[in-house]
């Protein structure tokens, strides 16, 4: 047993696809290296761009709800969400050792936000729904020192927490209905609160920023636009300024001089959710539909002025710059005095520079669950994945995102690439078959009503002239490809449950499919029968071909790798990959000798086929991984996670495989001029073998045509569309009444 732990190697990742956007405030950059730091899963990434590496810390137990980095970069503070139940756990981690200092579990079920306050002397939590709690945790002690309640009865959650910068004992809070200013005692270990005076108005507050002075406060509210409070502070015992307290100077909006006054102010569409205040009373603002602005408080009209004015939000703010991103703004990061990097809710990071407004998409990633991922026959340069909304390429030696074609709230279930690289086919949960090229995104063709619950599984033949296709109710269906038209040949029943994956043998003569009722049949998609039928105590996830095409390697949920001979379904061997939890998704390599597995218990496994033993493993993954592929020059694989990530697996050069023998000498038949029966009766499929292959898109130029660092994102149109009736009533039928004109 130590023998096989010592020849089990770490697979190491060439590249890393995957951040979590949604969390508010969640992308940080150290202030020495100028590391991203960024949370994905149940683990923090820390991604240097400029060599191009990426490593993760773990210890969370759940999924990552907040994030924050100390002003010097010696500590990192994260909290998480947990089931219901459940402790909320706070961790504080050294940067530099990439180790867990110290954890509490205070909080019920989720953190909501976290932070530390200026000096790193306390990191400030407060939490979810369910616990509603401030607690400050002292980092000089290394233990919690307080816990309060967050909010009044009155009012709603806390949603936000922003520090002083010169003062490392006071802090805000801001939420729904909900703004309040806090001292923190640490030798009586208490906490002094007092609430900031709105006046008539009320709001919901998704972020909040201070100014560098500790004088003025800006929070951007869900009704779109910006509230801005005088501080007064700070008094240890009182809050404020002992005469004084904390108070609203107005709601904001920006000015259109277009529109008489009274109609004059816009407000941002879906909220103000990010906030950055920059120098000469300038303010960086990222709205909840993707726009960003930079504007400056209006100095031709004195704020006074505004007191009669007749809506609650007052024309303040004049806009100098404009620009849109895809999704919402989740976060500011400021790397250098005139960049930023922009993180949205899409898994998107973009740099601007608010100088030159020049805006840049610098990382992507699938916003959900990769279902798919397939490589070009004979070429590894770029691979597809497929997700939710889209389909992707992406170049595995540039390590970035070439091609983005978008067929909006429906889920690509899996795409593969014909093997002369001319299009792209994929199957989709609304149950239609679609067509692209490789390097425009142009849509070929479409097969609507494929399936009746929606498609699931696709397998292509070699020509491309034939196609099948599994369903969510368990049907394999075999479609004929001609130029201008798409043929249903033949409807496979056996299966009662959803098919999981097809995979074509190298001849094209037989289909494998795999069901979560517990079966795998091999098909004769020459005779449109079933020729032999395993069966296992398990939910069949995946099934692959070996490359000979003489056994089929299958996995499960139950965690088990089976082999399986083809000629008669006998059972060759059994291994077991994981004793809690299942296999998703199996990939070989060309020659065979190696393939990997991949499953819920986030680890990536390489085997030896003949041996049965495990040679390399990897663990990088953050959440169950669903979809992997091997690459065609066998020198890495590519996997994919329910959490949108993908990783790019090095190979070690003891595990790329043998090369095949030379082919033995083929034979042919002895050509007879005499016709027998059969063969003037037409094949039931045609194998398209006499179709010439058009001219036009290839994926191998896909690298070629797209300019570096750059994006083509394309909308497939609608498929449903009704055609008008044409006048003609013969028209429809396609009948010809005249003889002579036909």
């Amino acid at each position: 047993m130590g023998d096989a732990q010592e020849s089990c190697r770490q697979l190491l990742p060439r590249a890393i696809f995957g951040i979590n956007g949604k969390v508010e405030n969640g992308v940080r950059q150290h202030p020495v290296t100028g590391s991203i730091i960024f949370p994905l899963g149940n683990k923090i990434g820390i991604a240097d761009y400029k060599k191009n590496t990426q490593e993760f810390v773990a210890g969370h137990t759940n999924t990552i709800s907040c994030l924050d980095l100390s002003k010097s970069g010696k500590y990192m503070a994260s909290g998480q969400i947990n089931h219901m139940g459940f402790r909320g756990y706070v961790i504080i981690w050294d940067y530099d050792q990439r180790k867990e200092i110290s954890r509490h579990d205070l909080h019920k079920v989720s953190v909501q936000a976290i932070c530390f306050t200026a000096e790193d002397r306390c990191v400030v939590s407060i939490g979810g729904v369910d616990d509603g709690s401030v607690i400050v945790f002292d980092m000089e002690a290394f233990s919690p020192i307080c816990q309060t309640p967050a909010s009044r009865a009155i009012s709603g959650n806390a949603l936000t927490i922003r520090p002083m910068h010169n003062n490392p004992y006071f802090f805000v809070t801001a939420g729904d209905r909900h703004l309040r200013l806090w001292s923190i005692l640490r030798e009586e270990k208490k906490l002094y609160v007092q609430d900031v005076l709105m006046a008539s108005k009320t709001r919901v507050f998704y972020c909040a920023r201070i100014n560098k002075t500790d004088e003025f406060a800006y929070l951007g509210t869900g009704t779109g636009d910006i509230v801005k409070i005088v501080l007064n502070c700070c008094d240890r015992d009182h809050v404020s300024k002992q005469g004084s307290t904390s108070c609203i100077l107005g709601a904001f909006g920006t000015h259109n001089p277009r529109k008489p006054s009274g109609r004059d102010c816009n407000r941002y569409v879906n909220g103000v959710r990010a906030l950055y205040v920059l120098e000469g009373g300038r303010l960086l603002i990222g709205a909840g539909n993707g726009d960003i602005e930079l504007v400056e408080e209006r100095t031709d009209v004195p704020l006074i002025n505004f007191r009669d004015y007749p809506g609650p939000t007052w024309p303040y703010l004049r806009t100098l710059k404009k620009t849109h991103v895809s999704g919402r703004i989740s976060s500011f990061v400021r790397s250098k005095p005139e960049s930023f990097y922009i993180c949205t809710d899409t898994n998107e990071i973009y740099g601007l520079n608010i100088k030159t407004w020049v805006l840049k998409l610098l990382r992507t990633c699938h916003t959900k669950s990769v279902y798919c991922i397939t490589f070009p026959k004979n070429y590894s340069g770029v691979f597809a994945t497929s997700g939710k909304e889209c389909i992707r390429i992406w170049s595995s030696g540039r390590k970035q995102e070439l091609l983005r074609i978008m067929v909006y709230n429906f889920n690509c279930a899996c795409v593969r690439f014909t093997h002369d690289g001319t299009s792209i086919v994929s199957v989709w949960n609304d149950g239609i078959i679609r067509a692209f090229t490789p390097i425009t995104g142009r849509l070929i063709y479409a097969i609507p009503n494929a399936h009746n619950k929606g498609c699931s599984a696709l397998a292509v033949a070699s020509t491309g002239r034939l196609i099948i296709t599994g369903g969510i109710e368990g049907q394999v269906r075999v479609w004929k490809i001609d130029p201008y038209r798409q043929d249903l040949l033949g409807v496979l029943k056996d299966h009662s449950g959803p098919i999981t994956s097809l995979d074509i043998n190298y001849l094209d003569t037989e289909v494998i499919s795999a069901c979560t009722d517990g079966s795998c049949v091999i098909w004769d998609i020459k005779r449109m029968t079933r020729k032999q039928v395993v069966t296992a105590n398990t939910q069949f996830m995946s099934a692959s071909y070996f490359p000979t095409g003489v056994q089929v390697i299958t996995c499960g949920s139950d965690g088990r790798i089976i082999y399986w001979m083809v000629y008669n379904g006998a059972l060759i061997r059994e291994l077991t990959a994981s004793k809690k939890s299942s296999v998703n998704c199996l990939a070989i390599n060309e020659t065979g000798d190696y393939f990997i597995s991949v499953g819920s218990d986030l680890q990536v496994k390489l085997w030896d086929y003949n041996s049965g033993s495990v040679v390399g493993l990897g663990s990088e993954h953050a959440s169950s991984v669903i979809s992997c592929a091997y690459s065609p020059c066998m020198t890495m694989f590519v996997t994919g996670s329910t959490d949108g990530s993908l990783i790019i697996w090095d190979v070690p050069r003891d595990f790329w495989g043998r090369p095949n023998p030379p082919d033995a000498t083929k034979y042919s038949l002895p050509k007879t001029s005499s016709k027998t029966r059969m063969s003037e009766v037409p094949a039931r499929v045609n194998s398209g073998t006499n179709l010439k292959t058009p001219k036009g898109e290839n994926i191998d130029g896909l690298l070629k045509a797209t300019p570096k660092d750059d994006l083509c994102c394309v909308e497939c149109p609608p498929c449903a569309k009704k055609e008008a009736k044409a006048s003609d009533a013969f028209a429809e039928c396609g009948i010809v009444p005249d003889v002579r004109k036909c």
